[in-house]
């Protein structure tokens, strides 16, 4: 959730702005264990140091952007600022389950890769585009997992057939943004709005168990195929 976004932004932008944004990113996302012990009581003083360590981390991740960039990455953070504070909600209240909640966290990650192509001076247009597609992306990728392992755990048909919608929402609509916003960039974006129907094709196969090695590789290889076609749509 957290690798695409990252390592699309540093593909689109490689600026030490970008790699400053990342750096604190990350803090953050690692300080998430820490930070839901503390606040379900469970504190001890090794895991205040780490939260402490990684806060620092973040903050100073922050602050070297915006000095090397200026604040023109400060508008994508704000506007998933909301969702990165709902997502850390959830994950110290454990509500981390729900499609719902990925998916702001997934919003959440994707401003990340937004900021680090503003940091890079791209317009907040190609941002907003970006963050879209990773957002997206990502989501698409959620809702495929949660109806895979909804299959593999033998849940009921009726929570089957509800995991299944959002497998068709959100790729379809990932394939119809992906049409609209880089078809016309040339055969880098028809190659990419090509390959997210391929990714439906994917997530609407029916279920089949494979061994967990044959499963990592065939889910690896098409996240870094989705990194690098977008990245290439994007960047045309």
């Amino acid at each position: 959730m957290l690798g695409l976004p990252m390592l699309l932004g540093l593909l689109l932008r490689p600026t030490g702005a970008g790699f400053c944004l990342a750096l604190a990113a990350l803090a953050v996302f690692l300080a998430r264990p820490p930070l839901r012990r503390v606040f379900t009581g469970q504190r001890d003083a090794a895991q205040v140091r780490a939260l402490l360590l990684f806060t620092a981390l973040a903050i100073s991740g922050g602050t070297a952007a915006l000095a090397l960039a200026g604040p023109r990455f400060l508008v994508p953070l704000a506007a998933s600022a909301p969702l990165v504070v709902l997502a850390l909600w959830a994950d110290t209240r454990r509500a981390v389950r729900s499609l719902a909640v990925e998916l702001a966290a997934q919003g959440a990650f994707a401003g990340l890769a937004a900021a680090m192509v503003a940091a890079g001076g791209a317009p907040q247009a190609e941002a907003l585009r970006v963050w879209v597609l990773a957002t997206l992306v990502g989501g698409a990728n959620l809702a495929h997992v949660r109806r895979f392992l909804g299959n593999a755990h033998g849940l009921p048909a009726v929570e089957l057939r509800r995991r299944a919608l959002p497998v068709h929402g959100i790729h379809l609509l990932l394939a119809g943004t992906s049409a609209l916003l880089l078809l016309s960039r040339g055969p880098a974006g028809l190659l990419w709005t090509a390959w997210t129907g391929l990714l439906y094709l994917r997530a609407v196969q029916p279920w089949q168990p494979l061994p967990a090695r044959t499963l990592g590789w065939r889910e690896g290889g098409l996240s870094v195929g989705s990194l690098l076609l977008l990245w290439r749509a994007l960047a045309s």
